[in-house]
């Protein structure tokens, strides 16, 4: 007859009877808060070497991206090329695409788009660059002239305009005078090591600008089988719907990233030439050299055209007053028409920052990296605003909340004090009966709601 569960012995513990130990036994939930701390104590004693050692890291930092810029240089090639690749494959093969000769198309793509940029490249040595080292030889020139073009133009002004005392502009200019020239002197005195030093640095940015080249070539040839190992090392590390999201929203976050550098730039070249020639139907000097500053600087949202007028602007006002204020009038039409009509038609919507959005990341941006900075800015702070929406999003949708907040239910708040509830009863806070008959009331609602 068997005895009752509760009235039977343990049995006696076989490993311990016969000596044995009793073998580990791994615990994921263990072994995964291991991991976090791990990880965590990591990144935080790398947080801590980059600021206790802030000077040495910069110096490290450089020395590893100046070694690696060839790389990178490459990477900003092929990301800019590709858009014109795929551009040139969709108009000429796109209706003749055949699985057969895919890879020729594709062949055929990369090689006139290459050809394209260096025939660019090569139109812009061959031509602008010449013209803009005159340009700037003939200012060094006339730099000698200059005091004397402008003390003509003060005192023309001086006569024309009476009632305006010019004296302390033109005590200012003869009190700074002495330390420009000393300046400029010094400059002339280090001219050959400065010539030597840029002779050096210019031939070390072509080689790396030439193996970038060579090195985008093989990126843009093994596009397909880079995209497809990220993918792979995406679909290994998360499951297949969290892997899915995370690709989906990397593809978002290229597509405003790219799509705002590129048609800046766009923008930015189509603003250049404009200005050249109307710079030229007007007669106005220096029209290559300033247009191309203005074409540069455009780059940067709404500050970037004034940017690039100062210089020109400074150009021409020691020349000519008037060219200079015809100058002026130029760039404030030459800016509506940007911001009215060819900006919005080339970019669109592209970032779908607000105006303060776009004045923070430029301010940032200028003060952390300078002008890159007051570029990159820009649509850098675009994708981290994309991010935050779809966090935040996802957040109210975990509390059942709409991203509108139109389903959002306002409770009835004690004006007194908006932390108590409207209908709370101070009399009855000290009676526990109350208390409880209230929260049963409250739950009752909630279960009937």
């Amino acid at each position: 007859m068997a005895l009752p569960e509760h009235t039977r012995q343990p049995a006696p513990n076989s490993e311990k009877s016969s000596g044995k130990k009793k073998k580990f036994e791994s615990n994921n939930k263990y072994f995964s808060i291991c991991t976090y701390v791990v990880a965590t104590f990591t990144i935080c004693l790398i947080i801590f070497k980059f600021i206790n050692n802030w000077r040495d890291m910069q110096i490290y930092t450089s020395s590893i991206l100046s070694t690696l810029s060839p790389f990178l240089i490459a990477f900003l090639i092929a990301y800019f090329i590709n858009p014109l690749v795929n551009r040139i494959d969709h108009i000429l093969f796109s209706r003749t695409a055949s699985q057969k000769f895919a890879k020729l198309h594709k062949f055929l793509s990369l090689l006139l788009a290459y050809v394209i940029v260096i025939g660019f490249i090569a139109l812009v040595l061959t031509f602008v660059i010449p013209q803009i080292v005159e340009s700037i030889l003939e200012l060094i020139r006339q730099s000698s002239s200059l005091y004397d073009t402008i003390m003509t133009n003060l005192n023309l002004l001086n006569e024309r305009y009476p009632n305006i005392d010019f004296a302390y502009i033109i005590d200012t200019i003869n009190n700074a005078l002495p330390n420009a020239i000393n300046s400029v002197q010094a400059v002339m005195t280090d001219i050959v090591p400065m010539i030597y030093n840029a002779g050096m640095s210019i031939i070390s940015w072509i080689i790396n600008i030439i193996l970038a080249f060579v090195i985008s070539c093989y990126l843009m040839s093994s596009k397909h089988r880079i995209i497809h190992g990220m993918k792979r090392i995406i679909y290994a590390l998360f499951d297949q719907e969290t892997a899915y999201k995370v690709i989906f929203t990397i593809k978002e976050c290229n597509h405003i990233f790219g799509q705002y550098i590129i048609g800046k730039a766009l923008d930015s070249l189509i603003i250049g030439i404009i200005c050249f020639v109307l710079m030229c139907i007007l007669h106005l000097q220096y029209a290559l050299l300033i247009s191309i500053i203005v074409g540069i600087t455009n780059m940067i949202p709404y500050f970037g055209p004034f940017i690039g007028a100062i210089p020109g602007l400074i150009i021409l006002l020691i020349i000519s007053p008037k060219q200079a204020l015809i100058f002026l009038i130029l760039i404030l039409l030459l800016q509506q028409f940007d911001g009215t009509i060819l900006g919005p038609k080339i970019l669109g919507d592209s970032t779908g920052l607000s105006p303060i959005w776009i004045i923070f990341a430029i301010t940032v941006g200028g003060a952390t990296c300078g002008v890159v900075g007051m570029f990159l800015g820009v649509p850098i702070i675009a994708v981290l605003v994309y991010l935050m929406n779809h966090i935040f999003d996802y957040m109210l949708y975990k509390k059942h909340l709409k991203t509108d907040l139109s389903n959002v239910i306002i409770p009835e708040i004690n004006p007194d004090n908006v932390f108590i509830p409207k209908d709370f009863d101070a009399s009855k806070a000290n009676d526990p009966k109350a208390a409880s008959d209230a929260s049963d009331t409250s739950s009752s609602k909630e279960n009937s709601h």
